[in-house]
């Protein structure tokens, strides 16, 4: 069945508990993600906050947060990469998290400033993302991969992986297993930037890998930088959602709100929005 989550990236706070516990008053469908500060003893917290609350998590990319920070790079087979991807599979466990999400990967290394990338000198290439997702299935058989696509950021062609269609298909070519999480803001913004049709795209991808597409991420945008705005009547992704409704629910396709700086009410809005659309009779 379909569920439609929010992102702890909504209302990051210094302690993830804490954006779950703000969440929690507007869903109990909440995706761990960024944003948060270390924290020793999160894994308790979560757990006894699930019980709680009988709350669902879905668990995404750079979680839970390091002691010391660095760009989680699926491309890089460092121990430093592998290490914090095993971390995360501790939370995956212990939540009883049905997949782990992470984005697809960068073509350099990068350092983050204010949400751009700034390219540093190692360079990766698309056959580095299949041999971590080699080392994954066999390090974790039994959990579920799916990765997520990118986009041209800050305007830079040559930065991260899965920004387009066949680049999307060839990583999905690399092993059979591989799920997709599809971020509709971010096949906008690539679809712009790298001259495709944003609606053929996502009809595409739809028609060919629905049963490979495990959560939609949702958030608007100008087609230029990752905004997280939010989803209304009046957004495209809002259109999407109606078009591709019955592929969705027929393949429990889970939905995910990224909309960041946002109060509670403006929030709680467009969650119940997007929930209405697979409420409908």
């Amino acid at each position: 069945m379909s569920k439609v989550f929010i992102s702890t990236s909504c209302v990051a706070k210094d302690h993830i508990i804490d954006s779950v516990n703000t969440l929690s008053k507007i869903t109990q469908y909440i995706e761990l993600s960024g944003g948060s500060k270390h924290q020793s003893d999160s894994l308790g917290l979560l757990k006894a906050a699930q019980v709680k609350s009988e709350l669902t998590f879905l668990l995404h990319s750079y979680f839970p947060p390091p002691k010391s920070d660095f760009v989680l790079n699926f491309a890089d087979s460092s121990a430093e990469t592998r290490d914090f991807i095993c971390s995360s599979m501790k939370y995956v466990k212990g939540l009883r998290v049905p997949y782990f999400s992470v984005h697809a990967g960068y073509k350099h290394t990068f350092i983050f400033e204010n949400e751009l990338l700034i390219k540093g000198k190692d360079h990766f290439l698309s056959g580095d993302i299949a041999n971590n997702i080699r080392w994954f299935r066999q390090a974790f058989p039994d959990i579920p991969l799916a990765l997520e696509n990118l986009y041209p950021n800050d305007r830079n062609l040559d930065s991260c992986f899965a920004t387009s269609v066949a680049e999307i298909e060839q990583i999905l070519n690399y092993d059979v297993g591989v799920l997709l999480l599809l971020d509709l803001g971010h096949l906008k913004i690539s679809a712009n930037l790298l001259g495709f049709d944003f609606n053929d795209a996502v009809d595409y991808l739809f028609s060919r890998y629905s049963q490979r597409i495990v959560e939609l991420h949702l958030s608007e945008n100008e087609s230029v930088y990752d905004d997280h705005d939010i989803i209304s009547k009046h957004s495209g992704q809002y259109s999407i959602l109606k078009k591709h409704r019955e592929t969705i629910i027929g393949n429990n396709i889970n939905l995910t709100i990224e909309a960041r700086g946002k109060d509670l009410v403006i929030l709680q809005e467009s969650y119940n929005l997007v929930r209405s659309i697979f409420e409908e009779e």
